[in-house]
């Protein structure tokens, strides 16, 4: 069996830089996307072969377009689309939907987590104001927002460790 712990180091090594992004800034860098993408296809071309690099090519553009409508409408950021895209390159098409599932399986506790921070961070600022004597006017809260990339590499790791073969 062919060691793959190099390539495996950068694919965590991308998603945990990822999930460090999205947890301080709510956002997902291009500049770590791109990068797990290209050297997803560069990894699948060069161990497995032109055709399962297509697949993985293939299966990164179906998933994207998969999460174009829930980016539509406000349900997810651009940059979990394409992390999760560029994600499913690694994966392929034959966990693809385990990945999916597992994603959004681990979505769940991160968005709990998410939830009861914010509602915690909302009940800070109206104690300060009320404290302070100041309206409520006065403070501002962030929107609330879930740093999916913990999702999308916790459900990358689940799928490639116990994912359907």
């Amino acid at each position: 069996m062919a060691d793959h712990s190099a390539q495996l180091t950068a694919l965590w090594s991308l998603l945990a830089v990822a999930t460090a992004a999205d947890v301080a800034q709510r956002r997902v860098p291009n500049l770590v996307v791109a990068p797990l993408a290209m050297i997803g296809l560069a990894v699948q071309w060069l161990t497995a072969g032109p055709a399962v690099a297509l697949g993985g090519a293939l299966t990164g553009a179906g998933v994207l377009a998969l999460l174009l409508l829930p980016w539509a409408t406000g349900k997810m950021g651009g940059g979990d689309i394409k992390l999760i895209a560029a994600t499913a390159i690694w994966i392929g098409p034959s966990r693809v939907v385990a990945f999916l599932i597992l994603t959004a399986v681990a979505g769940a506790p991160v968005a709990l987590a998410t939830r009861l921070a914010h509602r915690f961070e909302v009940q800070r600022t109206v104690r300060r104001a009320a404290e302070g004597g100041l309206a409520m006017e006065e403070f501002t809260v962030a929107p609330e927002t879930v740093p999916y990339a913990a999702a999308v590499a916790l459900g990358a790791f689940a799928a490639m460790q116990w994912g359907l073969p």
